[in-house]
């Protein structure tokens, strides 16, 4: 529950009296304890979640995110504003080209942006509540409340997620800011600030389409509790209008940029019914609030499940919900009985995590989407923001007369704190241990630490499962995997030592298991003899379409390459040395026959019998 002490009327602060009559152009004197305070919270929350970062590694979407990267040798548009599952994000693909290509599959260096962009976040947060509370102590509580609940953990501690979250909450607490400063001042700068802001969150997410909405509804708020003193509305349109229409253009141009690239707007499909029971649109609803937003708000779920290959999801047990319903209650409580016209704010409040469901429900349902999404918390990411927001708002209220209860609330408020912080912590250290478990860590290094010693090509394969599925293709390849990694051996569609990697990134020796055969050819010590032209080799039955492994036993005359495919499928191109030898060829396709043609100064070479099928452990 916050406290009051900074909030007690005095006879020199008419801040308690009525409307302001402060000079409304007048910032509030920055206070150096204050800012201090401001710096040291900030610094200490971004070093904890970047260590509960450091826990993880790569994860899912941060892999997909590299290996397109490392795909692109400069930062240029067809990587910067391609479409990422429905995202348009170029800011955060230019981070990821960076860490891509600056130090491949590298976890510090994401950490690094992590951290920085937290950093940013934060800083925008403390100027936020400096702001709407003119840069009085009090400030601090909404301040650490905000940072310590772990309903923006999750998507600060995931990289991908924090390219968006994190810029996304930096943006809109900058614009917020920028709005009241404008409405207060009418200074052009201000209109440039929140204008500019807007434009940076949509650099990075989509979402930041509701930045300008979320800074009107706070100006309206910081009016509504009398904070604008005797400026009338008409005054605060006049004032801001500018603002307002240049972020209107933003949106334009960004959403036609938006239709060019993603094509559509929406998810695939509708939301499905969960267990037949009611529209799945309502138990999204009932997720959010019963075991997302509720039980953090008081520091909890304490508890987290994981569905590998998922991320973690909020399980909070009953009292995590209890605690989290008595946290609401009390500072609704609170502002009720100490401040007025604050019910409005926080009703405001209360509604505004169904606008994240709508999102959900639009740009993320589908037949195999489960109402569970809203559990791994990153669609609230800028929620704490709002409620730090309504905090100093509520703070910022004029007081329901002077009375003793102030005084004795402030106790109770220093309790509530230090409560809510032990059960964020708590939350934290589960949340921590849980994220450890990262399946592509343990496959990735390993691997990279035995691959510095090999000198023959890999096959391209899948990864494991745990890692990455094959709904992500082609991401979910070891050739996506690895790119730009230096000192390897590359990934290609050919190799004379075949392996396969398990799941810990062990290396094993393999063996084609054969499903079809290329036949021994009819010509004696030689079987099939394929000259220039090439040569189309039947097999001893029909192939359908999916990857397959033909072991190329073969004599060639020189040293050149030979060109390999199926009857329906892409072609590999294969170097091969002069003399007896064996190379392993990976195909995708289907048909009934392998057509081969000798290229690069090969004249002919003889082809013998070999198995085609996939490839097993030795």
């Amino acid at each position: 529950m916050p406290s009051d002490a900074d909030t007690q009327p005095r006879a020199h602060d008419p801040a308690h009296t009525g409307p302001q009559r402060r000079d409304p152009g007048e910032a509030a004197r920055p206070a150096p304890r204050v800012v201090a305070a401001c710096v040291v919270i900030i610094v200490a929350f971004t070093a904890l979640r970047t260590w509960v970062a450091a826990a993880g590694w790569f994860y899912w979407d941060d892999l997909i995110l590299h290996g397109r990267a490392a795909a692109h040798r400069l930062p240029d548009p067809g990587l910067l504003f391609s479409d990422h599952d429905g995202h348009l994000m170029p800011g955060g693909m230019a981070l990821a080209w960076v860490a891509a290509h600056v130090a491949p599959l590298d976890f510090r260096l994401p950490l690094v942006q992590i951290a920085v962009l937290q950093l940013l976040a934060g800083a925008a947060l403390a100027r936020m509540l400096w702001v709407l509370l003119r840069g009085r102590p009090v400030l601090l509580v909404p301040l650490v409340a905000t940072l310590a609940i772990p309903l923006g953990l999750p998507a600060a501690t995931w990289w991908a997620a924090a390219l968006n979250a994190l810029p996304l909450t930096a943006a809109m607490a900058w614009s917020v800011a920028s709005t009241i400063r404008l409405a207060e001042t009418g200074r052009r700068r201000h209109a440039v600030g929140a204008v500019l802001a807007t434009t940076v969150g949509l650099v990075f997410v989509e979402k930041a389409l509701i930045i300008p909405v979320v800074a009107a509804a706070v100006l309206v708020g910081w009016w509504w509790v009398g904070r604008s003193g005797s400026v009338t509305p008409r005054v605060l349109w006049r004032r801001t209008r500018m603002a307002w229409a240049a972020q209107g253009a933003v949106l334009v141009v960004w959403a036609a940029v938006f239709l060019a690239v993603v094509g559509r707007l929406g998810g695939r499909g509708s939301f499905g019914e969960v267990e037949g029971t009611r529209p799945g649109f309502l138990d999204l609803v009932d997720h959010t609030y019963r075991l997302a937003v509720i039980p953090t708000a008081g520091g909890g779920p304490w508890r987290w499940d994981r569905w590998h290959p998922g991320p973690p999801m909020a399980d909070p047990p009953v009292a995590a919900v209890l605690l989290g319903v008595l946290a609401c209650a009390g500072v609704l409580a609170w502002s009720l009985a100490t401040r007025r016209r604050t019910g409005a704010v926080w009703a405001a409040v209360a509604l505004y995590p169904l606008l994240s469901v709508v999102l959900v429900a639009v740009g993320r349902a589908g037949p195999d989407t489960a109402a569970e999404i809203v559990q791994t918390l990153r669609y609230h990411a800028e929620f704490p923001l709002v409620l730090g927001a309504a905090a100093a708002l509520a703070l910022s209220a004029p007081r329901r007369g002077v009375t003793t209860t102030g005084r004795r609330m402030v106790p109770a408020g220093v309790v509530a704190l230090i409560a809510l912080l032990a059960s964020s912590a708590v939350s934290t250290l589960t949340y921590r241990t849980t994220w450890s478990e990262q399946p592509s860590r343990d496959y990735a290094l390993p691997l990279l630490e035995t691959l510095h010693d090999r000198s023959a090509p890999l096959l391209d394969q899948d990864l494991p499962l745990e890692v990455l599925l094959p709904v992500t293709a082609p991401s979910h390849r070891l050739s996506s995997l690895l790119a730009g990694v230096p000192g390897i051996p590359p990934v290609t569609g050919w190799t004379t030592d075949p392996v396969v990697i398990d799941a810990l990134g062990t290396l094993h020796p393999a063996e084609v298991a054969a499903l079809r055969t290329i036949p021994q050819g009819p010509e004696p010590g030689c079987g099939y003899r394929v000259s220039g032209g090439g040569a189309r080799i039947p097999l001893d039955g029909p192939l359908i379409d999916r990857d397959w492994l033909v072991q190329l036993n073969l004599f060639a005359d020189a040293d050149g390459e030979v060109d390999v495919r199926l009857d329906e499928g892409a072609e590999v191109t294969v170097p091969v040395s002069a003399g007896l030898g064996t190379v392993f060829v990976r195909v995708e396709g289907s048909g009934t026959g392998v057509t081969f043609t000798p290229e690069g100064g090969l004249g002919e070479l003889c082809i013998g019998s070999g198995p085609v099928g996939v490839l097993v452990p030795r």
